[in-house]
């Protein structure tokens, strides 16, 4: 019917095809990329693709493009079942492997059913006319034999047999090759060419032109003189204010990579570091991007190239991309089509990974596997750093100079002993905001917004949560550190957890509840963080939240013993590495394991998934609402949602339309528990057309930009309602 083939609207086919090569392709990714549409040559698919209006087209194409590539391709069993299963799922997520032999669609007992093997002459018929294949066979029969025997050899695997962790990168970067060359090429019509390497003169000007710090300078030096080209994994541990960050991009930027992914634990850290990085970078033409799932794409990018930037922004394509670490382990261990765009980019790249400490214990050593792994099968480069790294096992080298820890007498640790509970606190605390710039961090939400509330009156107080929107996080952290660089009257930060990591604030003293020693020395970090001449105290209090143990369940456990050495006598910062240390390795010897390895077994994709979605949700029953920063807010979101949907319009720009007005929601929105929810006087209204989200009226009683949703109003909550910050 038709001379020419199209595999998009107005693209060629054989055009699609080839631009998605890549001179780094092995030979089982090249023949995966050339089959994987191979079955859009039948009639069928070319009447649709010329008019995608026109209903009723069958422009189904994966499965039969996978047979075609089952009955033409010579390659060994286990690598041609890992070719069949990533274009059969290229334009969907990843099933566990062995669906292959379970599920009809794939080689079950009646695959050879299959309407789309209706298609096989005419789609090989035309293939054979394309100067990109060559003797394409469509026989059926044989193809039935094949399936028989694969399934023969699939049970048999199954039960003799286990995959191991070398398997799941192998078929992860086989499916994340094709579908990000597949996603590219449809949006650019090009090949996505290798970038440059970006040039480290720029950043070393910059850092150079910072005023002398002694150990600040001695410690870069030393790092940067670490450099070697053969090696791949490093860990980075230094005390806290350092400079960690741009030391740690200096040194990566040395490997001459294609790009950096540097994960950071916070978004307002993100949004932060992507301010300095395009600061140091404004005069050379290079994409930094910043990508946590509230990220906007700026509206004044040409409608025509909305959906390339969109693209570019989400699957870490820029050559520094900013991010958060959910990013980085949902695009190791997911099977969702959109997170392993991003694993495809971890080819040629380097990997910096701030707070270490942060990727969950009972994961760790899967992940750490998996960096040694990817690291030599995708040329990347893995950094993980922290003031309080934890046992990093295996084959990363550490590169900064331990010894700093002991020369460091900023701060010392001091147990506070609350002879009459809170009020002991609470005086001590009066005591020091009186001539000091003092910080308290306790371990839930309310009782971060209780003592907001109490100190409020007396001293220049602001508090900082997991139930303020981004915004106002941001707004009070800018507020802080601008006052506490002045020398007038002493303010007091009440916050949660949410300072521990990454935020470059410097005060006087501060005061800490009981938690992991991990999270007391990164409050610590907080405390006299510029080497003031004058040593500052962080008091660790007991338990005051009634929820603490809940709270940090194990890790807090093995932190006992350390308290008892805390009870006895103050510790000073020169120690802190000794007693990281310790706890690291408890933690190491007591918690850790290969938490993974009977999914990776079966190579359970699905399963792998849902274990770590339960584990970095928390299994919380928590529920996203909108605070209308203004009043109007939302309602311009309706009428922006209204146009869009009223404009004809490609269905997928206006999905990116739609997202990114959702996007501008997320800045405001909060997740707390539903039953606080149910508490609100206010009505809880729904966003036209978008009703799973909902939202809290501009100016309603529960919520204050001061200290966030209100949870000194409410009954007093079961523990399973605790809202405390992870």
């Amino acid at each position: 019917m038709f001379d020419k083939f199209f595999s998009h609207p107005n693209k060629l086919y054989t055009l699609h095809i080839t631009n998605m090569f890549n001179q780094n392709d092995t030979k089982l990714e090249r023949a995966v990329k050339q089959f994987h549409d191979i079955a859009k040559l039948k009639d069928n698919f070319q009447i649709y693709i010329r008019d995608t209006s026109k209903k009723g087209k069958d422009k189904n194409h994966s499965l039969l493009s996978a047979y075609l590539f089952l009955l033409n391709s010579d390659f060994k069993t286990i690598d041609l079942l890992f070719g069949f299963f990533a274009i059969a799922s290229h334009h969907s997520n990843i099933e566990n492997f062995f669906v292959l032999t379970e599920d009809n669609r794939y080689l079950g007992k009646y695959a050879t059913n299959s309407k789309e093997l209706e298609y096989i002459d005419e789609v090989c018929q035309y293939a054979n006319s394309l100067e990109i294949y060559d003797n394409i066979k469509g026989d059926i029969s044989k193809l039935e034999l094949d399936i028989k025997k694969y399934r023969k050899y699939l049970r048999g695997f199954k039960f003799k047999n286990s995959f191991d962790y070398s398997d799941f990168v192998a078929f992860k970067k086989l499916y994340a090759s094709l579908i990000y060359a597949d996603k590219f090429e449809a949006i650019f019509s090009l090949k996505n060419e290798h970038k440059k390497s970006i040039d480290k003169r720029i950043l070393t000007e910059y850092i150079d032109a910072f005023a002398y710090h002694k150990k600040r300078d001695t410690f870069r030096k030393y790092v940067l003189s670490h450099f070697d080209n053969s090696y791949k994994l490093f860990t980075l541990t230094a005390p806290t204010g350092y400079g960690k960050t741009l030391t740690a991009l200096e040194f990566a930027l040395q490997f001459k990579r294609e790009k950096v992914i540097f994960a950071l634990p916070f978004t307002s850290i993100i949004d932060q570091t992507e301010i300095i990085v395009n600061d140091i970078f404004k005069a050379v033409d290079i994409d930094i991007f910043k990508i946590h799932h509230k990220t906007e794409i700026d509206e004044s990018v040409p409608e025509d190239r909305y959906s390339e930037v969109k693209f570019l922004m989400s699957s870490f394509s820029g050559e520094i991309n900013i991010t958060t670490l959910y990013q980085i382990i949902f695009a190791l261990f997911s099977n969702q089509n959109r997170d392993n765009l991003k694993f495809n980019q971890f080819r040629n790249a380097v990997v910096i990974i701030d707070e270490a400490q942060s990727i969950p214990y009972i994961f760790r050593e899967d992940f750490i596997k998996l960096c040694e792994l990817i690291s030599k099968e995708m040329n990347t480069l893995f950094i993980l750093m922290s003031a309080t790294m934890p046992v990093v096992k295996g084959e990363f080298r550490e590169i900064s100079n331990l010894d700093y820890f002991k020369e460091q007498n900023r701060y010392v640790l001091e147990w506070l002993t609350l002879e009459d509970g809170q009020e002991t606190l609470m005086s001590k605390v009066r005591q020091k905001a009186q001539t000091k710039h003092t910080l308290c961090v306790v371990n839930t939400i309310k009782k971060a917004q209780e003592l907001y509330l109490k100190f409020k009156d007396e001293f220049e107080t602001y508090c900082l949560n997991g139930y303020m929107t981004d915004n106002d996080k941001q707004r009070v952290i800018e507020r802080v550190s601008k006052r506490l660089e002045q020398k007038q009257e002493k303010i007091l930060l009440i916050s949660t957890q949410s300072i521990e990591a990454g935020v470059d604030l410097d005060f006087e003293v501060g005061f800490r509840e009981v938690a992991p020693i991990s999270s007391i020395i990164q409050t610590a970090g907080r405390v006299n963080r510029h080497f003031g001449e004058e040593q500052g105290t962080l008091y660790i209090f007991d338990d005051i939240c009634e929820y603490s143990d809940l709270i940090y369940g194990d890790l807090q456990q093995i932190s006992q013993a350390i308290f008892e050495i805390l009870k006895d006598s103050r510790v000073e910062e020169s120690n802190i590495l000794e007693i990281t240390q310790l706890y690291f390795k408890k933690i190491s010897n007591q918690l850790e394991s290969l938490y993974l390895q009977e999914e990776i077994k079966k190579l359970e994709f699905l399963n792998i998934h849902n274990k770590i979605e339960s584990i970095m949700d928390n299994g919380s029953f928590k529920q996203l609402i909108i605070i209308e920063p203004y009043d109007g807010f939302i309602r311009e979101i309706e009428q922006e949602l209204f146009r869009i949907r009223r404009e004809e319009k490609d269905k997928f720009r206006q999905k990116d339309l739609i997202q990114a007005e959702v996007k501008k929601m997320l800045q405001h929105g909060v997740n707390i528990t539903k039953k606080e929810i149910n508490s609100f006087k206010t009505p809880i209204n729904k966003v036209k057309s978008l009703h799973e989200i909902i939202y809290l009226s501009s100016g309603a009683e529960e919520y204050s930009s001061d200290y966030g949703i209100k949870k000194y109003t409410l009954d007093e909550l079961d523990a399973s309602d605790v809202g405390f910050d992870f």
